[in-house]
């Protein structure tokens, strides 16, 4: 029997509390948060410095430091989405090999240079989503799910249109019910949103060639990498 991809759909979300990927990936989610802010604050400082220095004998060094740093930080947090995601990347890094000259070259004019800020980007994003979805979905389906243990005149349930008193059994029962099926609208969240994350770390960060110390070379011109 030919399964369609509306059934396909429904079993990833019902089997999400079952898949090892859905844990993996909310601890994920859960260092997104921090280092994603993070980021934005440390770039944001940097991005300021290298600004400022811009019109001094300065400027260059900063943005160098800058680039730098951002590849570094990359080439860690890419090693990190591997480890936790299971995706396949080799991060790069400019070789150790090269001089001083070639390997300030290949830093600045190296494509992964750039698509390593767009994924800093991607993250400081991700950052934001997963807050939401974590802090919302989380802190939501937990107080659903303890409305039987503590159900009465006092507990409340506040909503945009009204307040919906939950004094009785059934309707703690209800409530339960309620933050169960938002709770595997969480994981399922988390999930979808590993698989994403995946995704966007094999596009952006991927595979590629090796730095090679020599520069004279024909091949001397092509922007490579090397796993530091």
């Amino acid at each position: 029997m030919t399964t369609t991809p509306y059934r396909d759909a429904l079993a990833s979300f019902a089997g999400a509390p079952l898949d090892p990927r859905t844990y993996r990936s909310l601890l994920y989610l859960a260092l997104a948060v921090p280092l994603g802010f993070g980021y934005l604050i440390a770039f944001s400082i940097a991005g300021s410095l290298s600004l400022g220095l811009s019109v001094t004998i300065l400027g260059p060094v900063a943005v160098l430091g800058t680039l730098l740093l951002a590849v570094a930080v990359v080439w860690a947090d890419a090693k990190l989405t591997a480890g936790l995601l299971g995706v396949e990347v080799s991060p790069w890094f400019p070789s150790r090999d090269l001089g001083v000259v070639e390997f300030c070259k290949r830093l600045v004019f190296a494509r992964p240079t750039w698509t390593g800020l767009l994924y800093l980007c991607w993250r400081m994003v991700l950052a934001v989503i997963a807050l939401v979805v974590l802090t919302t979905g989380l802190s939501l389906a937990s107080g659903l799910l303890v409305a039987p243990l503590a159900y009465g005149e006092f507990l409340l349930i506040d909503y945009q249109i009204g307040v919906y008193r939950v004094n009785t059994l059934p309707r703690a029962l209800g409530a339960a019910g309620l933050g169960a099926l938002v709770g595997l609208l969480t994981l399922y969240a988390a999930n979808l949103l590993g698989r994403v994350a995946a995704a966007v770390t094999s596009t952006l960060v991927g595979d590629g060639p090796v730095d090679t110390k020599d520069s004279g070379d024909s091949g001397s011109d092509e922007n490579t990498r090397t796993d530091a």
